[in-house]
């Protein structure tokens, strides 16, 4: 599957209508960029521990798209601890996608979402 597969089959994943985009005054935020070189934003609206929204940003290719949006997707509706368990592999499963060519997206894609969490527990939780 080439990159181009995988954001055709991110459209077709119900719960990422709205997720690219950068957000005003997140809850919880979070930057890293890939050994690929393609950089992921994660961004989190919190709200009674469940997250209420989720959006990504990238620079990378079509496949990081794909993985943002479906992770950030995933995340949407959850709470924290539940958000805590979504995998590189979950991400992959949603998009149907070969391991092989796509797990680095995934693995960024699912980082930043941990680091953005992260970011809202150190801020608001532990304080």
């Amino acid at each position: 599957m080439d990159q181009s597969d995988a954001a055709r089959r991110a459209t077709a994943f119900p719960d990422i209508e709205g997720t690219q985009g950068r957000m005003n005054d997140p809850d919880g935020a979070a930057i890293i960029k890939g050994i690929c070189g393609d950089t992921m934003e994660m961004y989190l609206a919190i709200s009674g521990g469940r997250i209420e929204d989720a959006r990504y940003a990238t620079d990378g290719c079509g496949s990081s798209h794909a993985c943002g949006a479906v992770a950030a997707g995933l995340a949407r509706g959850r709470e924290l601890r539940e958000a805590l368990r979504i995998s590189p592999a979950e991400v992959l499963d949603a998009l149907g996608c070969d391991p092989a060519v796509e797990v680095h997206c995934a693995i960024l894609a699912v980082m930043t979402l941990h680091k953005a969490l992260a970011e809202y527990i150190i801020r608001f939780e532990e304080s």
